[in-house]
C-alpha cells in the first residue's frame, strides 16, 4: 500500500477532466469513519482513484493506483489503521489554488479578499522555495513518516490545523449540511405544490374567462382586460396562501398558456 501514490503526467499530478462524470463506486464504513471511492477520467484518458474518508466533520482524499484500488479492502484496512494523512492532496489543491491566482504570473486579485491574496502569496513563496531546496519531496517522499523531523514538522502543522478547524466549525458544518439535506429533500414536494397550485389556478382562469366571453364577446381578443375583469372577482381558487389573490399579470399568463393548449 502506498497512502501517497499520485497518478503523474510530465505537467504534474493529473487532473479530472471537466467534462468527466465521477461516480462513487463503493461505500465502506469502519468504526466513525467512512470511506468512499470515486472514480473518474483524468484528461489524459487515464482513470483516476480517489478514496475519501470522512470522520464527522474531518475529510481527507488520497488518489490511489491501480493497484491499490485492485486491492482496495486491504488499502481501506492499511489506511485506517495508520491513519495517514492526505498530505499529498492537501499541496496538490494549494498548489492548484496558487496556480489559478497566478496563471499569468501575476496575481489577479479582482474580487478576491486582501487576506486570501496574502496567505496563497506566502505560499508560493514557500513552496517554491521548498521546491528548490529539495525539502518539498521530503515531505512527500516522508508524509507520515514521524520519524523525519521536518516531514514531522508539516504533518504536525495538518493535524493542528485540522483540530483548531474542528474545534471552531464542527457544529456548523454539521448544521449546514443537514439544512441542506433538508431543502433538497423538500424541494421535489414544493415544486409538486406548485404544480398543483398551477394547474388549480389554471382550472379557475379559464372557467372564468370562458363565461366571460359569453358576457362580453369583446373581452376574448384583450387578454388584459380580461385579466383584470378576473382579478376583480376575487374567486376563492385565485387566494394565495398569504391571503392576497393571483394578479391579473399571472392571469394574463394563464390565459396565453390556456389559448396556447386549445383550452380557450
Amino acid at each position: 500500500m502506498s497512502t501517497t501514490c499520485e497518478t503523474t503526467t510530465p505537467n504534474g499530478p493529473c487532473a479530472v477532466s471537466p467534462q468527466d462524470k465521477v461516480s462513487v463506486e463503493c461505500k465502506t464504513k469502519i468504526g466513525d469513519c467512512t470511506y468512499e471511492l470515486f472514480v473518474g477520467t483524468c484528461s489524459c484518458g487515464q482513470p483516476i482513484y480517489k478514496l475519501m474518508r470522512t470522520c464527522g466533520a474531518a475529510l481527507s482524499v488520497y488518489q490511489i493506483s491501480q493497484e491499490d484500488y485492485e486491492n482496495l479492502e486491504d488499502y481501506i484496512a492499511e489506511l485506517h489503521a495508520t491513519f495517514a494523512v492526505d498530505v499529498h492532496s492537501r499541496l496538490e489543491g494549494l498548489r492548484q489554488a496558487i496556480e489559478e491566482c497566478n496563471s499569468k504570473g501575476l496575481f489577479e486579485a479582482e474580487e478576491i479578499d486582501v487576506s486570501h491574496v496574502r496567505r496563497i502569496d506566502k505560499a508560493r513563496l514557500t513552496l517554491n522555495r521548498f521546491s528548490k531546496n529539495g525539502r518539498l519531496k521530503q515531505i512527500l517522499d516522508n508524509a507520515d513518516n514521524v520519524e523525519d523531523d521536518f516531514a514531522a514538522a508539516f504533518l504536525l502543522g495538518c493535524l493542528a490545523t485540522d483540530n483548531f478547524w474542528i474545534e471552531t466549525h464542527e457544529e456548523a458544518v454539521f448544521e449546514g449540511y443537514a439544512h441542506i439535506e433538508g431543502r433538497e429533500s423538500g424541494r421535489p414536494l414544493a415544486v409538486a405544490a406548485r404544480l398543483r397550485q398551477g394547474r388549480r389556478s389554471r382550472r379557475a382562469v379559464v372557467e372564468a374567462a370562458s363565461k366571460l366571453y359569453l358576457e362580453q364577446p369583446l373581452l376574448e381578443r384583450n387578454d388584459s382586460r380580461t385579466a383584470a375583469v378576473i382579478e376583480e372577482m376575487k374567486l376563492e381558487a385565485l387566494r394565495k396562501r398569504d391571503g392576497t389573490y393571483l394578479g391579473s399579470e399571472a392571469i394574463a399568463k394563464h390565459l396565453r398558456a390556456a389559448r396556447r393548449e386549445g383550452q380557450l
